[in-house]
């Protein structure tokens, strides 16, 4: 009896060991299912999760691409290519163009939107003529797997409407994510982020979209070097040479009256302006830096260059030339074509001669002139000159035509001369009367301030008298057609000149304080050329290039 007791418990105990093990089984599997489960959901999650970020930021390039065409009137921008004008209410002043691009990444599982919205800055930071623009860049990843979050499984906290339950659109990784499964969780609660348009937008598929946007601000020229030639240089003269100084250190001579002292650099001459001059190393190390660089090979020297060289291409070498700086043939560049500025408003003057008055604030508020052509003598004159805060005035002349007259700039005014045709004149012709250095009050009397101003007025903000006259070459808009800039003697000329698309020719002794962007250069004779390093702080209102001056994820 006692031996069967002991059999019936030993089944009992495997029964229960078994029943054990099954639980323990199920449990188990259970266990490694969901983990297998939210596994898969989070890595898929994850994965699509970054990946809308790297289709967002490859539709804020595609629009970044588009804004710099802007520059380049021959590809105008927001026109082809799969772009449309975005549809109303577009962000003030407008307009605003949009682009989808489809099928990205594995399986075409990506996408981008980008909207363009073209701005003005009312600021006076930036002129009203020139825009900047807001790139907004949607990036959707499809989802692949069950449409489960990895943390919750609660899709919406307050209900199933975005617009009724936007102060709680879910929970978990659904919030974290912006996982949208049926709709659209943004166009819900913010509609085109700008608040219009908010409404239900059925999605096809679970998908994760992040949004950035950026921010793209016109880049301004500034002169970095003496010359900056797209095509041809030929100069300085063989007894000229290029050198450069800065108007802003008082150590430097007074360019009208310019010094002659001994260079450093071999050769037959061994002259210069702004050259070596051993009691002095501030002046020395402002007279290296007339930098000359050529997007083409074609560089030809005849004087000594105070500088860096560069070409695209050339063979230039220390040997057989007299070059001070660094020498580089490998250094491509292009300038885009120069477009007529708008001149809606601007007053019609005579293009014979006569006197026109500038009573502009600024270089983003000019007061705006336009005529046909310069053959006679043009003077402008500071309307501003009574001002006991700011005495300085700032003029903008578009000449539809040639320009083969005298220009006089009054001191205390900054001109710009933009034209359409040829420039032929002599130095004398370019009569810029304001200074360097200082503060540039037009007439002053003989205690340095007129009478008629007690308090002292502020100082300039444009330090280089060179920087005071400037000229721009608009380029013809026939493929053919050309443009020429060619200053002979007598007269020194202080003045800047941006023609991206002209021949400039300096002939004769004519001494020239400037920086030039040309097609070709050319200097004959003994024409000396002197660049400003002050220049290089002075944007000349082209806008070369644009740059992004903001970037940020919209993470709502």
């Amino acid at each position: 009896m006692k031996t069967q007791v002991q059999q019936g418990n030993n089944g009992n105990t495997l029964i229960c060991a078994l029943c054990t093990i099954v639980i323990i089984s199920l449990i188990g599997a259970n266990v490694l299912v969901n983990c297998t489960r939210h596994y898969n959901i989070t890595a898929k999650q994850l994965k699509a999760w970054k990946e809308a970020l790297y289709a967002a930021e490859a539709g804020g390039d595609a629009g970044f691409d588009e804004v710099r065409k802007a520059l380049n009137p021959s590809s105008l921008p927001f026109t082809t290519d799969g772009w449309t004008v975005a549809p109303w209410p577009a962000p003030t002043p407008g307009p605003a163009w949009t682009k989808t691009i489809s099928s990205l990444g594995q399986a075409g599982s990506l996408s981008t939107t980008v909207t363009i919205d073209k701005l003005t800055d009312n600021t006076g930071a930036i002129p009203a003529t020139t825009p900047y623009y807001r790139i907004r860049s949607v990036g959707t990843a499809r989802l692949f797997g069950l449409p489960r979050v990895g943390l919750s499984d609660q899709f919406f906290a307050g209900g199933l409407h975005f617009v009724a339950n936007s102060a709680s659109r879910g929970v978990g990784d659904t919030l974290l994510r912006k996982i949208d499964f049926k709709y659209d969780h943004f166009k819900g609660t913010y509609g085109d982020g700008d608040g219009n348009n908010i409404g239900l937008s059925p999605v096809t598929y679970p998908q994760i979209t992040r949004r950035i946007e950026l921010v793209a601000v016109p880049k301004y020229y500034v002169f970095g070097g003496a010359l900056r030639v797209v095509n041809a240089f030929d100069g300085p003269g063989t007894a000229g040479f290029v050198d450069s100084y800065n108007s802003k250190n008082p150590t430097n001579p007074n360019p009208s009256s310019p010094q002659i002292v001994s260079n450093d650099i071999p050769g037959p001459n061994t002259t210069s302006y702004y050259g070596s001059n051993p009691s002095n190393s501030t002046f020395l190390a402002d007279a290296h830096d007339g930098d000359v660089s050529v997007a083409t090979k074609n560089f030809i020297e005849g004087g000594p260059i105070w500088g860096d060289v560069t070409t695209n291409g050339g063979n230039v070498t220390h040997s057989g030339y007299q070059i001070s700086g660094t020498i580089d043939n490998n250094i491509p560049f292009t300038i885009p074509p120069l477009s007529a500025p708008d001149t809606t408003g601007f007053t019609s003057i005579s293009s014979g001669t006569g006197t026109i008055t500038a009573i502009g604030t600024g270089d983003s508020s000019p007061t705006g002139f336009v005529c046909s052509g310069i053959s006679g003598s043009v003077t402008i004159t500071n309307g501003n000159a009574a001002s006991t805060t700011f005495p300085y005035a700032y003029a903008k002349v578009v000449v539809n035509g040639h320009v083969t007259g005298k220009i006089t700039v009054k001191r205390g005014v900054t001109a710009e001369i933009w034209f359409t045709g040829n420039m032929n004149v002599k130095g004398e012709d370019l009569d810029n009367q304001n200074v360097d250095r200082g503060t540039q009050i037009p007439n002053l009397g003989s205690a340095g301030v007129p009478p008629s101003i007690p308090a002292t007025p502020a100082d300039d903000p444009n330090p280089s008298r060179v920087g005071h006259m400037k000229f721009f070459g608009i380029s013809p808009t026939a493929p053919s057609a050309t443009q020429t800039i060619q200053i002979d003697s007598p007269g020194n000329v202080f003045a800047t000149f941006y023609a991206p698309s002209a021949d400039v020719t300096l002939t004769g002794n004519v001494d020239v304080f400037s920086a030039i962007v040309s097609r070709s250069f050319s200097g004959n004779g003994n024409t000396a050329f002197h660049y400003d390093k002050a220049l290089n702080q002075v944007q000349i209102g082209v806008v070369t290039d644009y740059q992004v001056a903001s970037y940020v994820e919209d993470v709502r």
